[in-house]
């Protein structure tokens, strides 16, 4: 770190320093630099603390960054004595401690304040139940307690505390935010209900209150443009299809993991949605031929619930491809703040793939893609018409009903790498085509009625035995270098049928010939013919 550039004669204005792999640290710094406004050393390996009299060495700070460092130890009360600053980033550090009460009192105006991802705790904001007037706050990835003040500032636009140990209900009072785009309260242990008075937040774009303790019914809110919404990991109820935001502008939807019910013949009012994860609720019904119309999809997670009939072909049509260029969601442009040079980072999203649940950040919708539809009631054959899917990652139809055998289409999946059949009612051998799967990292058609040989040639060799158990009729190859497929098995009718005359003519022909065996031995034979003289 140049501290050299901050001495006595130095009148440097604007300091910008940010994104390079500079080490060392703030002090020492003998002498007051008044000239300084904008202090930006971000993402580079800065050490030790904040020096304790900030506030004399940089009285004119207006912005400062140091996000993204390694600066540790609390955070100084004499930084509430800048008075002019209005962006303040000190996340992604290793500050410990409260923060002091001064932070959010003492500013004359902060825009930006940041302090995500460090080690501070205590009550939230402090134990202050009135903040000054700020357009962002994140506090989110620390240890904060206690409940959310109602007297929040009006004029908020971004509000992020997930991750959090933050408790108490959201009562009606909280919600008023007229210009709030950015709502993040996962991770956290709120209870109680989502009040109606959410529906009043108009200029909402993204929505997060998953991994918290809510209950109850989604309000209906038909003015709400929501781009984002995500509710998993709560104990939500209700007909999901009746309490439907205005769902034309969703590009995510996660409501995984409540207690949702209904059917999903609104899935075609999804028009620009990306990602759907609706797993582990209660939703029933056939999957409806509607879902094939949503032509953006990058991911479909209706898992773990309780879904029956065929499954339509025509989600072969679905394209899976993402697209880099696509402007409908660029979070870097819904999100970037007004007077600085960041975006607000998308929570990761998750999805269940290669048999583990992985996370994916800001590129989630160019570099995955996959289905999910595990654990449901689904039976008939599975489409061939999947076998188009040829830029799909991830497919899992594993327990199901299904029945018939493996397409032989699922050879062209060029771009899968899990590959999920088991714990159905599969029969058949294991089509060949599928050794063309040079990128599958994962299979398993494990718990079925599989017979033949095991392909032993191209990458599905790489596969041991635990991807096949409990296919009685299913072998390993020992010697050889193919896998020949065995004859076609014949039907059970035309066996019966067979069967009956073989049986009646070699009945009879036995007969005849011991008869005639008996009277040649009778007449012929010496011993016989004694014996028929005595009788």
């Amino acid at each position: 770190m140049p501290n050299w550039l901050l001495t006595k004669e130095a009148t440097i204005k604007d300091l910008n320093l940010g994104n390079n792999s500079l080490s060392g640290s703030l002090n020492p710094i003998w002498h007051t630099q008044s000239s300084l406004e904008v202090i930006n050393i971000h993402m580079n390996h800065v050490t030790g603390q904040l020096p304790a009299n900030i506030s004399l060495i940089f009285p004119n700070l207006e912005l400062l960054d140091i996000s993204s460092n390694n600066f540790s130890g609390p955070i100084p009360m004499s930084l509430c004595d800048i008075f002019l600053m209005s962006v303040l980033d000190l996340s992604n550090n290793k500050f410990f401690g409260e923060v002091p009460a001064c932070v959010f009192t003492k500013f004359l105006r902060i825009d930006i304040l940041r302090l995500s991802n460090n080690k501070l705790g205590g009550l939230i904001f402090g134990g202050v139940n009135s903040l000054p007037i700020m357009n962002e706050l994140y506090m989110d990835g620390n240890k904060f307690e206690g409940t959310i003040p109602h007297n929040m500032p009006a004029n908020l636009e971004v509000l992020d505390l997930h991750d959090n140990k933050l408790s108490g209900r959201l009562d009606a009072s909280f919600w008023n935010f007229p210009y709030l785009s950015v709502l993040n309260l996962a991770g956290n242990h709120i209870t109680g209900e989502i009040s109606p008075q959410i529906c009043g937040l108009t200029r909402l774009a993204l929505l997060d209150l998953s991994s918290n303790n809510l209950i109850g019914s989604v309000p209906n809110c038909s003015f709400m443009m929501l781009n984002f919404l995500n509710l998993s990991g709560n104990s939500l109820s209700g007909d999901f299809s009746h309490t439907l935001l205005n769902t034309s502008s969703l590009i995510a939807l996660d409501i995984r993991h409540n207690q949702f019910t209904g059917n999903l013949h609104w899935l075609s009012y999804l028009g620009n949605i990306r990602l759907l994860s609706l797993g582990k609720n209660n939703f029933e019904g056939q999957i409806t031929p509607n879902l094939c119309k949503l032509m953006y999809l990058r991911i479909i997670d209706l898992s773990h619930n309780k879904l029956s009939g065929l499954l339509p072909s025509c989600i072969g049509d679905i394209s899976f491809k993402g697209d880099a260029d696509d402007q409908i969601f660029q979070p870097a442009d819904w999100f970037k703040t007004y007077s600085y040079s960041t975006s607000y980072d998308l929570r990761d999203f998750t999805f269940a793939t290669k048999g583990n649940m992985y996370t994916y950040g800001r590129n989630f919708f160019d570099s995955m893609s996959g289905i999910d539809l595990s654990a449901n009631m689904l039976d008939g054959e599975i489409p061939w018409e999947l076998g188009n899917l040829s830029h799909i990652k991830s497919l899992n139809l594993s327990n199901n009903l299904f029945v018939g055998p493996i397409p032989a289409t699922f050879g062209g999946m060029e771009e899968i790498e899990s590959l999920d059949l088991s714990h159905n009612e599969l029969s058949g051998p294991i089509p060949l085509q599928l050794t063309q799967l040079s990128s599958l990292g994962v299979f398993s058609v494990a718990y079925n009625n599989l017979s033949g040989c095991i392909p032993n040639s191209g990458h599905l060799s790489s596969f041991g035995m635990d991807s096949y158990p409990a296919n009685t009729n299913l072998h390993n190859i020992t010697q050889g270098n193919a896998c020949a497929p065995g004859p076609d098995p014949v039907p059970e009718e035309d066996v019966g049928d067979f069967d009956d005359p073989v049986l009646y003519v070699i009945t009879a022909a036995a007969f005849v010939l011991a008869f005639w065996a008996t009277i040649g031995f009778s007449f012929c034979h010496r011993y016989g013919r004694s014996v028929i003289l005595k009788l």
